[in-house]
């Protein structure tokens, strides 16, 4: 970035006499460490023999081994018999490429293991804090084997707890259970194949507690590991490749596979984080298949409908899928309602909904935390920039999330110059994690993501832009007109600047808990502020105050950038 560049953003002004971040705890822990109170994450997940059950002839049953770490700077409580202790699920996901398109999908989930007692080990920092085994120290880490998250005694079903706030009931529902694969993670049969070719399996698991989600670091506590499968016939057995993905949500698998998938994370008001992955891929003669995979977190609220704009566009091959419940895991133990979300076209919308809505049925076969439904479908337009709606299954209501859809042709929106290696080398060889789709690691061992949300229209602005992964320190959102050398970005600071040509400053604010968002309340749309116009083409990115001592002697450094199209 030019002299010129910096003086006309008043780099001076906006930079000056904010405190400089100095190397603490966080240093000690991969990933880095947060400053915010209890914050447990899953440090390995463990796909291995003791996790294999027999099969009754239609499902298979696997159990997921975890270790939990507390990365964060209070002691996290693991109080038995009550409910001040984490409970831990576990999910078994496919990739698989069906006539040259890719499907990523849940196949299984299990109940819950309640946790009992923490040991005080150090996989994922050093400095470990050891306790009494009531509570998992600072820097400490806690095994729990797969034969020990499979025990099917005492296990719980997810109805009772709320994933957001933490909060569940103990002791949990307890109905009849009989046989090897009740309560534990069970797969169809049918969706298993010997592991290899373009057919990929991924173990995942999430800890969930009161206190950590009391102190707002509830949403990185699911991490993934790439599985084996082998087998034949009802005898499958389920092993563990390359190394655990901590703190990222499943749905980062499928872009670990695939680059170009694009996630748009929708964090709920007062609820918890909804997740849109979605891919769109050319068939040939003008047809298009667009594929959604929509992850449930944490969300308490559930998830009854979703639809995508389809306005003027032919419609063909409308498909869903879902993830199985089981072992009467619903309400007054009866097992949750499985009825396949049923699809349609009514010339403008493509939708999908619950057969009932949670008035008629609370056991309702909805999208609830943990879970990750699908929805495809095949269109003779390309994809051009939209959003697609999610409705709230528990309460009335509706939330959007931008992603590609349909349309009569004409650009699109994406995110863009990230600092993982794939755009221009970060300058002191601080890449992000490949995939992450974040700028350069920053002085926490994060790289920050610029996140955008709603619909860039002029007409109805409803666009967000939300920044993580930074230090509490000043941060100045800005507009730009072009990318910054071809989308590839030129080193900045310890990041790169990805927004360029006519730049314009949007908002400075300060970054709460790593995060920050514009427009705030009562602030003015993004349109406005930036002064877009409909059919513009206009980029951003956060530029945030960072360590001096980190990397270069700036002390600064970015996001990644995004590419928005403004619509009438």
């Amino acid at each position: 970035m030019t002299s010129n560049w910096k003086r006309a953003f008043g780099a001076a002004t906006l930079l000056a006499g904010i405190a400089l971040l100095t190397p603490s705890a966080a240093a000690q822990c991969t990933p880095a460490a947060t400053t915010n109170g209890p914050d447990v994450i899953v440090g390995d997940v463990a796909l291995n023999a003791g996790g294999n059950y027999s099969s009754d002839g239609t499902y298979e049953a696997l159990a997921i081994g975890t270790t939990s770490c507390n990365i964060g700077n209070v002691w996290l409580n693991w109080i038995a018999s009550t409910n001040q202790h984490p409970v831990i699920g576990q999910t078994l996901y496919r990739y698989k490429v069906v006539n040259g398109t890719g499907r990523f999908e849940q196949l299984g989930q299990g109940w819950l293991k309640h946790g009992f007692f923490a040991l005080s080990q150090g996989l994922c920092c050093s400095g470990c804090q050891s306790t009494d085994g009531s509570h998992l120290g600072v820097h400490c880490s806690d095994p729990y084997t797969a034969s020990r998250n499979g025990s099917q005694s005492g296990a719980g079903p997810k109805w009772q707890v709320n994933a957001n706030t933490g909060a569940f009931t103990y002791p949990p529902a307890n109905p009849g259970w009989s046989g090897s694969i009740a309560r534990r993670v069970q797969v169809p049969i049918a969706d298993l194949e010997n592991t290899g070719g373009t057919t990929r399996y991924f173990g995942a698991a999430q800890y969930v507690t009161p206190d950590d989600a009391a102190a707002g670091n509830q949403n990185n506590n699911e991490s993934w590991r790439e599985a084996s499968v082998s087998g034949s016939g009802s005898a499958w057995t389920f092993g563990q490749m390359g190394s655990t993905q901590r703190a990222q949500y499943a749905l980062k698998a499928w872009r670990a596979v695939d680059p170009t998938v694009t996630l748009t994370e929708v964090q709920v008001p007062g609820d918890g984080l909804l997740i849109v992955a979605h891919k769109v891929y050319s068939l040939g003669g003008g047809i298009h298949r667009y594929e959604y995979a929509v992850q449930n977190l944490n969300n308490d609220r559930s998830v009854g409908s979703f639809s995508v704009p389809a306005n003027g566009v032919t419609i063909s091959n409308i498909e869903f899928h879902d993830v199985r419940y089981h072992s009467g895991d619903g309400i007054g133990n009866v097992t949750y309602d499985g009825t396949d979300w049923a699809g349609s076209h009514n010339g403008s919308t493509v939708a999908w909904s619950t057969a009932q809505t949670f008035g008629q049925n609370p056991n309702g076969n909805a999208l609830r935390w943990g879970t990750t439904y699908n929805f495809r479908f095949d269109a003779n337009a390309p994809p051009v920039a939209g959003s697609v709606t999610l409705g709230y299954f528990k309460v009335g209501g509706q939330i959007t999330a931008a992603v590609e859809v349909p349309g009569q042709g004409g650009p699109a929106s994406f995110a863009y110059c990230f600092g993982d290696g794939t755009a221009t080398p970060c300058p002191c060889g601080n890449s992000s994690l490949p995939g992450s789709q974040e700028g350069c690691l920053n002085s926490l061992g994060t790289g920050a993501g610029l996140i955008r949300a709603g619909t860039s229209s002029v007409s109805n602005d409803t666009l967000s832009l939300t920044g993580t992964g930074m230090p509490d320190s000043s941060v100045l959102y800005f507009q730009g007109t072009t990318a910054t050398n071809g989308g590839l970005g030129t080193v900045f600071g310890d990041g790169l600047r990805c927004a360029g040509g006519t730049n314009i400053r949007l908002l400075q604010t300060t970054n709460v808990l790593g995060s920050s968002v514009v427009p705030g309340p009562g602030q003015p749309d993004l349109h406005v502020m930036g002064g877009a116009s409909a059919g513009d083409i206009r980029t951003y990115q956060a530029w945030y105050r960072n360590s001096a001592a980190f990397c270069a002697p700036d002390g600064w450094n970015l996001s990644n950038g995004w590419s928005i199209v403004w619509i009438p």
